[in-house]
């Protein structure tokens, strides 16, 4: 990617916490371009990772996940799909940032694979309210097995929410007014939104007369995701 989409993509996530990499597909996938909040999230500048000129993102990523995430990208480059997964970066100076990735392997006209690509977003916050709901939800595990089925979902419909309003501003800054595909992915984030309100509304209705302080981080959940 030359510097003008460099700048492009800079600007895109100029606030929030996300970016974008290219990288090839090996042991240390070696970045070749990232834009975006790499600091913010990874907690070293992006000259520091390309071409591993200090440390590889393998290196940054947790020693308990990085088994888990290329298994995971394997089996979905195996499968032609794209991949979506959670995991630790470990910063240098010893803090660690929940972050969900969605990528895809790319290919030239001959069918070989030239490198992967995709987009990773800070999901501390998603983290975060699954530990609490599972931890109060818990207490009566038997009768609230549904409640944290729907929460799942909830909270996979508030990741799908996230990337693709990160997409939609792709396409806008690509195509301006007349871009189509941003009008594609208002519309779906329009109905991923209207499935959070039916999750959200299933949830508070099986929450009526349980513990008063699940119900209101539940609450808390439907309104973050409304703003």
């Amino acid at each position: 990617m030359d510097q003008q989409a460099l700048t492009v993509f800079n600007s895109i996530f100029s606030s929030g916490s996300a970016f974008v990499y290219r990288c090839a597909n090996d042991e240390n996938f070696t970045m070749q371009f990232m834009a975006g909040q790499v600091e913010k999230l990874c907690g070293c500048p992006t000259s520091d990772i390309l071409g591993n000129a200090k440390v590889s993102y393998v290196g940054l990523t947790h020693a308990d996940d990085i088994d888990r995430v290329f298994a995971d990208v394997d089996a979905a480059i195996a499968a032609g799909e794209n991949w979506d997964v959670a995991y630790r970066l470990r910063r240098p100076d010893g803090t660690a940032a929940w972050v969900r990735e969605r990528g895809n392997a790319v290919y030239d006209d001959s069918g070989e694979m030239v490198f992967l690509e995709g987009l990773v977003v800070d999901a501390s916050a998603e983290v975060s309210l699954r530990k609490e709901l599972e931890g109060t939800l818990k207490k009566t595990e038997a009768d609230n097995a549904e409640i944290l089925k729907l929460a799942e979902n909830i909270l996979r419909s508030v990741q799908k929410l996230s990337i693709l309003a990160i997409n939609a501003g792709i396409e806008a800054a690509r195509a301006g007014k007349a871009g189509q595909g941003f009008a594609f992915l208002a519309r779906e984030i329009k109905a991923l939104a209207d499935e959070n309100n039916a999750w959200a509304n299933r949830i508070t209705d099986q929450m009526a007369g349980r513990d008063s302080t699940a119900r209101e981080k539940i609450m808390r959940a439907r309104e973050t995701d409304q703003t």
